[in-house]
This record gives C-alpha cells, structure tokens and sequence, in this order.
C-alpha cells in the first residue's frame, strides 16, 4: 500500500512538473546536481547522452540495445541515482528516437 501511495505522488509531481513547463513555454533548466549526475550516468557503458526533461524524468539514449539491456540500463542508473544522486527520479532508456524501451522510477522518499 505505501509503495503505490509513492508511486502516485511521484506520478502526480511529474504530471504537475511536466504541466507547468509546458505552461511556460520553456525547456527544463536542471541543477547543477543533475548536470553532475547526467554526466556520471553518461560514463557508463552503452549509454550516449542522459538530459533531464524535468525535475523528476531522465531520458537516457542507449543507441542499438535490446529490451533487456535498456531494462538493465535502467537498474544501473536507479542503482547509481540510490548511491549517489538521493532524490527521486524515473528513468527512460530510448534508442534515440525518445519511445522508451524500458522505464524505471525510484523514490527517494
């Protein structure tokens, strides 16, 4: 019960974060935090770009991997974001195309 309790405020903060950039007419300007995370998660292996499209969403390009490998990418960058990044995000492995492959959220809460 508590992790679907999580799981829909983390949805309901995206749907608001998302609402009010699109609002704005601007893209997402991200935290210092989140360029140095973006950065790390660029280092590891497969991956070709990481941007943030909000506070909470993380799309990460991983050029010609399967399914499984982007659902693997996936565990690595929330493992990584558990250790070193400590808040709360969804991450979204595409093949450069922004159609997720596999996505994955954590909740820092």
């Amino acid at each position: 019960m508590r992790g679907l309790v999580l799981n829909l405020l983390l949805v309901g903060a995206f749907v608001f974060s998302a609402a009010a950039a699109y609002s704005q007419g601007q893209g997402y300007n991200e935290t210092d935090l989140q360029q140095n995370f973006a950065e790390e998660v660029k280092s590891l292996p497969d991956i070709i770009q990481a941007t943030w499209q909000s506070p909470l969403d993380l799309w990460v390009y991983a050029d010609g991997v399967s399914q499984s490998t982007a659902q693997a990418v996936a565990d690595k960058v929330v493992l990584l974001a558990q250790t070193d990044f400590g808040q709360s995000l969804c991450v979204h492995v595409h093949n450069g195309d922004f159609n997720p492959l596999a996505t994955k959220c954590w909740s820092a809460l």
